[in-house]
Order: structure tokens, then C-alpha cells, then sequence
């Protein structure tokens, strides 16, 4: 299978499932392939029928899926209930901070997590498809506009 190149990786999974690379599909993946961030399916959807393209819920949840499938999008649940998908880079695993008042996403890009966490599951003797983590709290924006006012020292 080829690995750079998510068109070609795409024309390879079809063919082994013999499947077809029809019309919709390709826009799909070139819509994806585009996206710069998380996206969900009706983002996708939405963005679809801006460009004068009427895809159907069904074909963009099954192309979704077979892209998912095929290892070129990764999903991923940022916020309860709610499914996002990205472009998946085996090469560049990433982890998320998720805001659980606000829905923000921080990406976090740190070697030594990443590090860490190939050597808790090279101890564990797993061989991983992909490591991914999210941490939901609170950011800082939403902490700050929460938080109540500090007490202030004081005769007792």
C-alpha cells in the first residue's frame, strides 16, 4: 500500500475491497484531504453542498468510514457524543486537550509525551496502530471566568 499519498493509498484500499472510486467518493476525499483541523460529518456535509455538491447523509457516513478504515482519517471523540474525524498520521502522534464547558480543542504536539507513551506500550509488549490521548477539563479561559472570587485574608 502506498503511505504517502492519501489518493493513492485511497485508489489502493478500494481496489483490494474491491470497491469503486466513484465520483462522490473522490469528493469526498478531496474535501477531507483539504480539511485543516477536526471535522465532523455534517461539517463535511455542509461544506459539500456549499461547493454544489449533494451527497447524501448515508454516502458521506460510509465514505467516512471507509476512510477510516482504510487508515487515512482517524476519529475521534472530542466531545461527549459528538465524533470528530481528522486526517491520521501514523508517524505523528498527537494528543488533545478538550475545554468540557467551552468544546476548545488545544492540539498537543510533544515529543515526550509521545515518547512516554511508545514506551508504556513497548513495556506492555502491544504493538499499537495508533496512539492518541485526550484530557477533558476545563482551559484556562473558562477556569478563570468560573472561578470565584479569591478570598482575601482576614481577622477571624
Amino acid at each position: 500500500m502506498s503511505d504517502g499519498d492519501p489518493r493513492a493509498r485511497w485508489a489502493d484500499y478500494l481496489a483490494a475491497q474491491k470497491l469503486r472510486a466513484t465520483l462522490p467518493r473522490r469528493q469526498i476525499l478531496d474535501s477531507v484531504t483539504l480539511s485543516t483541523g477536526h471535522f465532523d460529518a455534517e461539517t463535511l456535509r455542509l461544506r459539500l453542498k456549499g461547493q454544489g455538491r449533494r451527497l447524501s447523509r448515508a454516502t458521506i457516513y460510509r465514505t467516512l468510514a471507509l476512510l477510516q478504515n482504510s487508515g487515512i482519517l482517524r476519529r475521534v471523540q472530542l466531545v461527549d457524543d459528538a465524533l470528530h474525524y481528522e486526517l491520521a498520521r501514523p508517524s505523528d502522534p498527537h494528543h488533545h486537550l478538550v475545554c468540557r464547558r467551552c468544546g476548545s480543542v488545544q492540539e498537543v504536539l510533544d515529543p515526550e509525551v509521545s515518547r512516554s507513551l511508545a514506551n508504556l506500550v513497548s513495556r506492555a509488549n502491544f504493538e499499537p496502530e495508533e496512539i492518541s490521548t485526550r484530557i477533558r477539563g476545563l482551559c484556562g479561559r473558562c477556569r478563570a471566568a468560573g472561578r470565584p472570587a479569591a478570598r482575601r485574608p482576614g481577622p477571624k
